[in-house]
């Protein structure tokens, strides 16, 4: 079984809606208003046809121009994708990797560009959390001391390729994948009960960081789009024809903005499940 079907298949029913909103949502694609069903019709379905659907949008919007054109976007496979996302993100890897290895680089790249944006008041917070979580764990095999007194240093900035074995790395990786999803759904939780003057519970969790790193991409996009319409008032009427031509291919394109904030939720959601969380 694909990897992409068995990660959509562990999520629980508010992440495929999140998904689905990602995916579904009409935005600045013209053929977003044209033949793509709404989310609250795909949500409608039965369990399986609701993955199936999200499975064939995702792997339409990841094809590139020509694969659309000749309508092979079913025949794309989820590695297929994660290169082409790491070629896209300029992120390193290997064939030799799996493709799950392949999506939690993808994840660790997004991870590190949002630890590199955190005040530094609250990446003590985080990296506290982190190394008390590891010092009651049981990991694999016993832990260097440069992975205990720094272990998002080592895994996330690279330092550690040594240190870092092949058995230690994924298990690392899952639990700084669930501190990181707590801290920021704890976040979220507090910010919520403080505007609504009550007590708000974290009710899934594990959803809140996939998402807002989802909505994140989405601003990125509504801010580019501003950018492109500023731009577009100061043409003149001979420009129209080559830009028509333009949206048109972009229309079809790969949708970068949509897919790789649905493989960061899609890694966040498999390295949490494996741990019970």
């Amino acid at each position: 079984m694909d990897e992409l079907t068995t990660a959509l298949e562990l999520a629980t029913e508010e992440e495929l809606r999140q998904i689905t909103q990602i995916l579904f949502q009409p935005r600045f694609n013209p053929l977003d208003y044209w033949k793509t069903p709404p989310p609250l019709e795909i949500e409608s379905q039965d369990w399986h046809s609701w993955i199936n659907s999200v499975d064939h949008r995702f792997r339409y919007l990841a094809a590139d121009g020509m694969t659309v054109l000749r309508g092979n976007t079913q025949e794309l496979s989820y590695r297929q994708i994660l290169i082409q996302v790491c070629l896209f993100l300029k992120i390193p890897y290997s064939q030799d990797m799996t493709t799950t290895d392949l999506e939690a680089e993808i994840f660790l790249r997004l991870v590190e560009k949002t630890w590199d944006k955190l005040p530094k008041k609250e990446k003590r917070s985080l990296k506290g959390k982190i190394i008390r979580s590891l010092s009651v764990s049981n990991p694999p095999e016993p832990l260097p001391l440069v992975i205990q007194n720094d272990p998002i240093k080592m895994l996330l900035k690279g330092s550690g390729i040594v240190a870092i074995n092949s058995i230690l790395k994924p298990w690392l990786l899952k639990h700084i994948a669930k501190q990181f999803a707590l801290h920021f759904a704890t976040y979220q939780a507090a910010k919520t009960a403080l505007i609504k003057g009550g007590t708000a519970t974290a009710i899934g969790l594990q959803s809140k960081f996939a998402m807002q790193m989802a909505k994140q991409g989405m601003k990125t996009a509504a801010v580019r789009y501003g950018a492109t319409r500023a731009v577009l008032s100061c043409i003149g009427p001979l420009m129209w024809g080559w830009f028509i031509a333009d949206l048109g291919w972009k229309a079809i394109s790969t949708n970068y903005t949509r897919i790789v904030p649905i493989i960061f939720t899609l890694a966040q959601i498999r390295l949490t499940r494996d741990l019970g969380f």
